[in-house]
């Protein structure tokens, strides 16, 4: 099916960042925003993300090939009735939604013959919110997951799996219930033990003080989630709890072990615990991001020493290489400080590794 306009409803990270890839690999495509905020119309214009946007759903979706509802779930079903009578014969309907069950046997009780809807989840997203964490590349190389049914168009299986995958994305074909049991486990379960991690440390940094000052690499990764938007992933949770709370049950179990171990100085229950953990986290595939996005980093040894940050990145910057971020680790083991760069793409990290250990810098790769 050649699409020809493209209505995103609801311009947030996701939906933003799907109107700047459109933009960037489909120059051909309309891509019409539709939001509840003038504002956010505006700011999504200025940005370049869409083509043009209205607060009138009706007016946004007409002659739209397809639509994408990136919505929270509790607006879905009152702006899919909404839109129905506007949509022309033949176009398609997705969602972005992290929950999938509830959703598509939703939208399939609502979807008339002459439409069609198919699931969709991209495993992609940002600590930040609205169209600050959008980005044209939020995509690539991501997990894209499709929800088709036996009720599923064909027309509409390959036509969205065409059009994300031409964004970068891997398309991965899951039912909806599977979907929500796997990404329970891959993706809710890891939010609440970043967010319960903080939370503990949170309590003595408030008594005293001086804890998240020391907090380095290890902290930072395992807890990046927990900066999300909190409204949304309390809405996740709640919906996704019937796969979520036995996970909850396993991982309270698995703690429990750690506790009674090191309680009873048991040496090779604890052994066995880590290296059983390590070995499966080794056997983790690498390549596709998640729901949050793990940029390409490096590890730098720096000198602590006037100018050497603006030395190290204008060595990268003349090289045309770009440092999607930066952090200057805090705790300093010697006389040397520690910089840790983020790169939007692999290809982009390895040069940047090659240009530094060129030039005599300590630099590794950070396994996330």
């Amino acid at each position: 099916m050649r699409i020809k306009k493209v209505t995103i409803i609801g311009l947030g990270v996701i939906g933003g960042s799907l109107g700047l890839a459109l933009q960037e690999k489909y120059p051909e495509i309309k891509v019409t925003g539709i939001d509840i905020k003038n504002d956010i119309i505006q700011e999504a214009l200025n940005k370049k993300v869409i083509n043009e946007g209205t607060v009138r759903v009706e007016e946004g979706v007409r002659e739209a090939d397809l639509v994408v509802l990136a919505l929270p779930f509790k607006a879905m079903e009152k702006i899919a009735k909404q839109i129905l009578p506007y949509l022309k014969e033949g176009a398609i309907i997705t969602d972005v939604g992290s929950i999938k069950e509830d959703i598509v046997k939703m939208m399939e009780k609502l979807i008339p013959p002459h439409l069609s809807f198919i699931g969709g989840h991209p495993m992609a997203g940002s600590e930040k919110c609205g169209l600050e964490g959008a980005h044209e590349l939020l995509f690539e190389n991501a997990a894209y997951i499709l929800t088709p049914t036996k009720t599923t168009s064909t027309l509409a299986i390959e036509t969205v799996k065409d059009l994300v995958e031409g964004l970068g994305a891997k398309t991965i074909f899951l039912t909806p219930e599977d979907h929500d049991r796997k990404v329970a486990a891959v993706s809710h379960l890891p939010h609440v033990a970043a967010s319960s991690l903080v939370e503990t440390i949170g309590v003595l940094e408030e008594k005293e003080g001086g804890y998240f000052l020391l907090a380095a690499g290890g902290f930072r990764d395992t807890t990046r989630i927990a900066a999300s938007n909190s409204e949304m992933w309390r809405d996740i949770l709640l919906q996704n709890k019937e796969f979520l709370l036995p996970l909850l049950d396993n991982y309270i179990h698995s703690l429990t072990d750690f506790k009674e171990y090191l309680e009873d100085d048991n040496s090779t229950g604890l052994f066995n615990l880590l290296r059983k953990s390590r070995h499966l986290r080794e056997s983790v595939p690498t390549g596709l991001k998640g729901l949050l996005p793990h940029p390409y980093e490096l590890s730098v040894m720096v000198a602590d020493k006037p100018g050497a940050i603006g030395d190290l990145t204008t060595l990268l910057g003349r090289e045309r290489i770009n440092i999607s971020d930066i952090e200057i680790q805090r705790v300093r083991d010697e006389k040397d400080g520690t910089l840790r760069l983020s790169f939007s793409k692999e290809e982009v990290q390895d040069k940047a590794m090659k240009i530094m250990v060129n030039k005599g810098y300590k630099v590794r790769k950070i396994r996330v």
